[in-house]
């Protein structure tokens, strides 16, 4: 498998894409808690679930922008992208 390090471009689209997330996770965030003071502290299933799953996605671009190398194939154990994340850019 080749591999090599990130490039500019690509470091660049990471910090876009955690930007995007971060972003994305505090506009989740703030729904979430505005239903949480209307409904005395319910919440629908199906706002934690976007919450949920907005958490997720920041903490998955936080992993992949920090892996320094790309390669063919994804190899999380290496920290290596798989260049196919980099093809639109």
């Amino acid at each position: 498998m080749n591999v090599r390090k990130k490039n500019a471009k690509e470091r660049e689209y990471d910090q876009a894409e955690l930007n995007k997330a971060k972003y994305d996770l505090a506009e989740e965030a703030v729904k979430f808690a505005q239903e949480f003071a209307e409904c005395d502290g319910d919440v629908f299933y199906s706002t934690y679930k976007e919450f949920s799953n907005k958490a997720w996605y920041y903490e998955r671009e936080k992993e992949n922008s920090a892996m320094p190398s790309v390669g063919d194939t994804w190899d999380w154990e290496n920290k290596v992208c798989g260049a196919y994340r980099y093809r639109d850019i």
